[in-house]
């Protein structure tokens, strides 16, 4: 079995979400505590739950109330949750070029693969690349088609997960967000590494950080393939 570790970095100077969320800093900190001596930490300022890698419910888009919370998700749907891989190449070295993923593509990389209900789908187009690149990993993010969104849905996949942080072309919105959230399908975005993985069939772990309250959480993601 190997095991591949698809989860992005969280570290200074990473892409952002822009005035969307604040930016994290990663600060050491030292201090003196009686009894015990010099002490050192890190602080994490700014952190939010949609820091790196994250997975998020529905309730991101329906509001905390009205949709399922990240604390609520069975882990049967978290651990070892068999995993279609589609890779998509994509001319990705010009980062200010915003490509579209199309419905042709997913079906010629999803080809000689059985996609079945509750699988966890994983595009690749290889924008990890641009991890440090905060003035264009989020703008510019390559992004999907409304068709091939529909063709993703039409799926029924448990979870969609990406190495992209925008589902959306943001300068021209499609509108398939509601489809997606009706579809109760979790996202998982972005990964990293997704190189790595040559199975077209594996497994995946998503460990989200157990905070009470929250529609999404960072998280730790491995890929298995046998």
């Amino acid at each position: 079995m190997k095991m591949i570790d698809v989860t992005g970095e969280i570290r200074n100077g990473m892409w952002t979400f822009g005035s969307l969320f604040p930016k994290v800093r990663i600060e050491e900190r030292s201090g003196v505590c009686e009894g015990f001596g010099d002490y050192f930490y890190t602080e994490f300022v700014g952190m939010h739950a949609q820091v790196g890698t994250y997975l998020e419910t529905p309730a991101h888009f329906y509001g905390f109330e009205n949709s399922y919370l990240v604390e609520d998700i069975p882990l049967e749907r978290l651990y070892r949750v068999s995993c279609v891989v589609l890779q998509v190449p994509k001319d990705v070295s010009d980062p200010t070029a915003r490509i579209a993923v199309t419905r042709e593509e997913l079906v010629r990389a999803a080809e000689g693969v059985e996609i079945r209900p509750g699988d966890c789908i994983i595009v690749a187009v290889g924008w990890d690349r641009h991890w440090m690149d905060d003035d264009h990993f989020f703008p510019n993010s390559p992004y999907f088609t409304c068709d091939a969104m529909k063709w993703i849905i039409d799926h029924r996949p448990s979870i969609l997960a990406t190495d992209t942080p925008a589902w959306e072309n943001l300068s021209d919105p499609g509108g398939f967000f509601p489809d997606f959230y009706a579809a109760d399908i979790l996202m998982l975005a972005p990964l990293s590494n997704l190189s790595q993985v040559t199975a077209r069939r594996a497994r995946i772990t998503i460990l989200p950080l157990k905070v009470a309250g929250c529609a999404a959480a960072p998280c730790r993601v491995v890929i298995e393939e046998d």
